[in-house]
């Protein structure tokens, strides 16, 4: 029996359609724009890096506050990007990656997105590139105030004084108390010093001390707050280059190596004028010209709020301080190994013309991050992911077009005598539910990980307390209760 040669040409046509369509499906994601490459590839034209920016939502430090350096090269138009597979277990919410520049390259680099656990009562506000006349300008991102399931408005005061030369402070008397420096506060017409006091360490958590943020539009002041440890704060993102000519306009980018945080703390680097912090191989003379300076060395002269708690939990080891400063002198100098620059040098180093197994791992999959510090991972849907990634998009442009059209207001041109108040719009953001739960939906409680429940048990303050963390506070101690018993005896 013979097919006419119609018949044929008709099957073979959808066939051909149908593979078509097979090839699609895989290949794009409901509400992106093109391609999603697969977990753990590399496509032509992107280059995954282990060293560079860290993402400011995941930590900022809180260096004086001065307007950041100006670039002359307009940053590119941000790439499209989908949150990884899976996101640690617990309440993270995703933040989405931004450009930051390059001083290598002389060219930009994207900050990957990355999870993040909120600080509690705190919404992140995104910063954003300005243009001014024919230069670009970064302004920060910061941590702003949420009660009651709102932002509050966001209060620009004039330039604060530079801190004054005060002597350091003498050591806590007790190993669990920290030293907070001082600040100053407006007071309704100037700024008054507040003077800095001791505190008791909350384990798993670090102290941000209180401080400023520049904007063009005034300083916005960030009071003082308890934040995650840098191993409990979510997952950070290794960023990345990215050659548009090659990979298309319609390329779409999915983070998959996150750094370890024993990384992010072994070759933690701060950049005064940038206020941000970077990780992994800026050593020796050409960083330091470019303002690079290694946080353990700040340590000594600034309060550095990750030194700080790092120093609490090794309280044991009172040298690990200072061995950490002798091997940034050692990897200066080029007697120590410094960290691999990239992916690539990551795999594999050349060692007598030989390619050996590099064992210094900055980076590695979500997964392996994360059940490094005994924790686990929750895998996400295709549509949950979607979903994620336009909701966070959505929110993050629209608070910096409104932060644009507050900050770019004539008045910014003069010097502030006295603040100004700006309703900016900042949502209220809910952490990504599980594969099960819809986003918006109940919380998840977190069982031994991050302490954030669905039930507050307790506050002291605006801080919520963990009933597994000791009280904030000075200590009592029978001898002082049964003092203050007698002293009330007395009096009567």
């Amino acid at each position: 029996m013979s097919i006419p040669a119609s018949r044929i040409a008709l099957i073979c046509t959808v066939l051909a359609a149908c593979f078509v369509c097979a090839g699609l499906s895989t290949s794009q994601q409901p509400g992106l724009q093109g391609p999603v490459q697969a977990p753990g590839e590399v496509p032509k034209g992107v280059e995954v890096l282990t060293r560079g920016p860290i993402h400011e939502a995941f930590a900022s430090p809180t260096t004086e506050p001065k307007a950041t350096p100006q670039i002359a090269k307009k940053p590119p138009v941000p790439i499209e990007e989908l949150p990884p597979e899976e996101k640690p277990e617990g309440d993270v919410i995703w933040i989405g990656g931004y450009f930051a520049f390059d001083d290598d390259r002389a060219d930009f680099l994207w900050v990957s997105g990355c999870w993040r656990v909120k600080p509690t009562g705190k919404e992140w506000v995104p910063g954003y590139w300005r243009e001014t006349n024919t230069m670009w300008q970064w302004v920060p991102g910061f941590w702003t105030n949420a009660t009651q399931a709102r932002a509050e408005p966001i209060t620009y005061y004039p330039t604060p004084p530079a801190p004054p030369n005060i002597a350091p402070p003498a050591a806590p008397a007790e190993l669990d108390m920290i030293q907070v420096p001082g600040y100053w506060q407006w007071t309704g017409d100037r700024y008054v010093w507040r003077a800095g006091y001791v505190t008791r360490v909350r384990p798993g958590f670090v102290y941000v001390a209180s401080h400023y943020r520049w904007t063009p539009y005034g300083h916005v002041f960030v009071a003082g707050y308890w934040d995650y440890a840098v191993s409990r704060r979510g997952v950070l993102y290794a960023p990345v280059t990215v050659d548009v000519v090659v990979v298309g306009p319609r390329y779409v980018y999915t983070p998959y190596y996150a750094v370890r945080d024993t990384i992010v703390l072994d070759t933690l680097f701060v950049r005064p004028a940038y206020g941000a912090y970077y990780f992994g191989d800026y050593y020796g003379p050409r960083y330091v010209a470019f303002g690079f300076e290694p946080c353990v060395v700040y340590s000594r002269r600034h309060y550095e709020p990750i030194i700080v708690y790092e120093r609490w939990e090794r309280r044991d080891n009172p040298r690990w301080h200072d061995a950490q400063v002798t091997l940034v002198i050692e990897r200066n100098a080029g007697r120590a190994p410094v960290p691999p620059r990239t992916l690539v040098q990551q795999t594999t180093i050349v060692q007598n013309n030989v390619n050996i197994t590099n064992v210094t791992n900055v980076i590695a999959p979500t997964k392996t991050v994360v059940v490094a510090r005994g924790e686990k991972t929750v895998p996400l849907s295709t549509a949950t992911r979607a979903q994620v990634a336009q909701t966070s998009q959505a929110s993050q442009q629209a608070l910096m077009a409104d932060r644009r059209k507050t900050e770019s207001a004539p008045a910014s041109a003069t010097p502030l005598t006295k603040p100004r108040i700006a309703a900016i719009n900042v949502p209220t953001t809910t952490p990504v539910g599980s594969p099960t739960t819809p986003i918006g939906g109940t919380k998840t409680p977190v069982v031994g990980g991050n302490p954030m429940t669905t039930k507050d048990p307790g506050k002291i303050g605006t801080t919520p307390i963990d009933p597994r963390i000791p009280p904030i506070g000075p200590k009592v101690t029978p001898k002082d209760t049964k003092k203050g018993t007698d002293d009330k005896k007395k009096k009567n």
